[in-house]
């Protein structure tokens, strides 16, 4: 394109653009539409361009998200590992009685999956819509939540 562009340049800087002969009416059409089109494929180009700078940016943030939640996970095991320990020489609490437990957890929704059964909200006790236990307030009425978080 670049090369077209120069040609043309040139061209308009010659004595060849004031004869008819070489440029008519259907010539300037094609220039007038090369021109559009360079300037729409310049546009487009930006566009692209600006588009997968924010995808790269969006990909970092991501990153740096999971690398975050990582550092949460290392940390929730070793309290867990503490606590554990805690139990296991304080209370005396054995390897066994902890698996038995995990595994009597993890049948409370009757599938042994490895997965904690999701209980569903329980109601709010102003309006009765279902008020789940991280909400300070009720969404629809705006009641105190009241329930435990411990307690279903």
């Amino acid at each position: 394109m670049p090369d077209l562009l120069g040609l043309f340049a040139s061209l308009l800087s010659s004595n060849l653009w004031n004869n008819t002969q070489c440029i008519d009416q259907r010539g300037l059409i094609m220039l007038d539409r090369f021109f559009m089109a360079s300037a729409t494929g310049q546009v487009l180009s930006q566009i692209e361009h600006a588009q997968a700078n924010q995808a790269a940016h969006k990909g970092t943030k991501q990153t740096a998200q999971l690398t975050l939640m990582q550092g949460d996970i290392e940390k929730l095991f070793m309290i867990t590992e503490a606590l554990w320990e805690i139990l296991k020489y304080q209370h005396g609490y054995t390897d066994d009685q902890l698996v038995e437990m995990i595994h009597n957890i993890d049948l409370k929704d009757g599938k042994l999956d490895g997965k904690v059964a999701r209980t569903p909200a329980p109601p709010c006790p102003s309006c009765s819509r279902p008020l789940p236990l991280r909400q300070a307030t009720c969404l629809y009425c705006g009641a105190p939540n009241t329930h435990s978080p411990f307690k279903p």
